[in-house]
């Protein structure tokens, strides 16, 4: 009887309305008095400040870019020229290949100590023996 008595009284104070301050009531009515007008105005105000703050931050953004480009071409001229003085004694179809690369890693490549290419000499044949073949003729007796 008692889990009875507590369901009762757990659910009537469940159906009890919630009443609102006179306070609460008054912004509410405030808030919905706003004409269509001034809600554009504010909206309008907001988005100037918004598109100002946007401006600033392009303007930032295209200083900076500037500056990496023109660093980034700069570094390129003068890998440029330092890869002209290495590609001299590298063989045209590795050059094919290094073309496809930016100057920056065309001389990163180049100066890597693992990629040096270097001119072997073919050792030239060596002069036939005697007889024909190259090779002596032996007899072996048993």
């Amino acid at each position: 009887m008692t889990d009875e008595k507590v369901e009762k009284e757990s659910t009537e104070q469940q159906e009890e309305p919630v009443k609102e301050s006179p306070t609460e009531a008054s912004k509410t009515n405030q808030e919905k008095t706003l004409t269509q007008t001034e809600v554009n105005k504010i909206l309008a105000d907001e988005r100037r400040k918004h598109d100002a703050k946007l401006k600033d931050l392009q303007t930032e953004y295209n200083g900076y870019k500037q500056t990496i480009e023109q660093r980034e071409k700069d570094a390129n001229d003068a890998a440029a020229e330092k890869v002209e003085t290495l590609r001299k004694d590298i063989p045209e179809s590795v050059i094919k290949l290094l073309d496809k690369l930016t100057p920056i890693e065309q001389l990163e490549w180049l100066s890597d100590p693992e990629n040096a290419i270097t001119k072997k000499e073919i050792p030239a044949l060596p002069q036939p023996n005697e007889g024909r073949g190259g090779q002596r003729k032996s007899i072996n007796i048993l």
